[in-house]
């Protein structure tokens, strides 16, 4: 029986894939463990590998779909099968742009101008067959062989214009929106108001690849869990301080450069092996508290944002961790990330304070609990301990936290002591 290709599961959030391209192609022979295709979600892009040794068969999409984890997405015929279509498969179309067909099928479409993307498939794996292509001009000549532009046909519906009644005054005879026009002038009597105009649209983003699945998840964090925000202003001098003799050191060393990032993902660590309830995720119907204190870090890229995992963070020293980020984040901009540099996250800091934000709130990355945005250093105002007003440096810091998993006071209690070790980081060098 053929062996499945099936969309993979790569990390917790994740319920889809997209196929970026296509290693193999339908009939190679292909070996268990050999790189079939490569996937990409909203964190990186991998490679799916053949989970058998035989054919690679019933190819059901192409580059550019988006498939559910666990849907099959091809076949592998085992040595000595003979492939008689997918088991109980329902026919699947091909992307825009990337149709499969039958030789006899796409003479057929280009004979008529049939975009075949457009065409149900009923062959194996969904591929488009002759009597596709024919029911398809049956059908197309049976809605009547009237030419009229799209924006044409949508002004028709809006106005109950029967466009058998237009005659058309564009090339050959097509209608226009304006023939639309004066024909709802004429059936009504009264004049049809222009439409509004538009502003001039320099160029058109589809919503693909990772800005969808970044909208798609965002879009569903807001929708799901309730979000509530802490913030609380940290006087910053000490931290700068050392952030800066680590930056020197390294530099007269050549070790890895320590940044305010890298230590804030030390004291987010050390603050959440103190309050646990914020290093957790909510799966089902179930809080999950973590014993690993994996710190993901928010990184733009020209696709939009990925957010590569520091784990074990709470154990490892700051010259460590800066490390880590430095390579990671390289990673994320050459578009390098491994799968295991984005999988398991229990927490995410965000940094917009290197673009000087002062202050900002940043949505929750589901599953997890709680994500903490960090605005930029600056010079304020603050009362000293005498009561005299000296300028320091300060930062604004912003919990959003999942109200279905934590509570504000521990929100609060949290923010408390993350304060604390910002204000004291001599604590992290320990």
């Amino acid at each position: 029986m053929p062996v499945p290709v099936i969309m993979p599961k790569f990390e917790m959030a994740q319920e889809s894939g997209r196929i970026l391209r296509w290693l193999k192609q339908e009939g190679e022979t292909v070996t268990k463990g050999e790189a079939l295709l490569e996937v990409e979600t909203d964190k990186v892009a991998m490679e799916v590998e053949a989970p058998a040794s035989g054919t690679l068969v019933g190819i059901r999409v192409g580059p550019g779909a988006v498939v559910p984890i666990g849907q099959p997405i091809a076949y592998i015929l085992l040595p000595g099968e003979v492939w008689e279509g997918a088991p109980g498969a329902s026919p699947a179309t091909s992307p825009a742009g990337a149709p499969r067909a039958t030789p006899v099928a796409e003479r057929i479409a280009q004979a008529h101008g049939v975009d075949l993307s457009v065409v149900p498939g009923t062959g194996p794996g969904g591929r488009v067959t002759k009597a596709d292509v024919e029911a398809f001009l049956a059908q197309r000549a049976a809605e009547g062989k009237v030419k009229a532009a799209p924006a044409a046909r949508r002004l028709a519906r809006e106005l109950g214009v029967d466009l058998r009644q237009v005659e058309g005054t564009g090339p050959g005879g097509r209608i226009q929106s304006e023939d639309v026009r004066r024909a709802a002038e004429a059936l009504r009597g009264a004049v049809v108001p222009e439409a509004p105009a538009r502003p001039a649209i320099r160029r058109r983003v589809p919503l693909a690849g990772m800005r969808r699945t970044i909208a798609e998840r965002m879009s569903r964090s807001v929708r799901e869990a309730p979000q509530f925000t802490v913030s609380i202003d940290v006087e910053m001098s000490r931290a700068m301080a050392i952030v800066e003799d680590l930056a020197a050191w390294a530099e007269r060393e050549g070790g890895p450069r320590v940044t305010l990032t890298a230590l804030l993902v030390k004291a987010c660590a050390w603050a959440l092996r103190r309050h646990p309830a914020l290093n957790a995720t909510l799966e089902g119907e179930e809080i999950l508290e973590w014993e690993d204190v994996n710190i993901g870090v928010a990184v733009a890229v020209p696709e939009g944002l990925v957010v590569p995992v520091i784990h074990e963070a709470d154990r490892r020293g700051l010259m460590e961790i800066a490390q880590i980020l430095e390579e990671k984040a390289r990673r994320a901009r050459e578009g390098a990330l491994r799968l295991e540099d984005v999988q398991g996250g229990t927490f995410t800091l965000s940094n917009l304070g290197m673009y000087g934000v002062d202050r900002f709130t940043a949505i929750l990355n589901p599953p997890q609990a709680g994500i903490l945005a960090v605005g930029r250093v600056a010079k304020r105002p603050v009362v000293g301990g005498g009561d005299e007003v000296v300028v320091r440096p300060v930062a604004t810091l912003t919990l959003t936290a999942d109200h279905r998993v934590i509570d504000g006071a521990q929100a609060a209690q949290f923010m408390e002591t993350l304060r604390a070790v910002l204000e004291r980081p001599g604590l992290l060098l320990g």
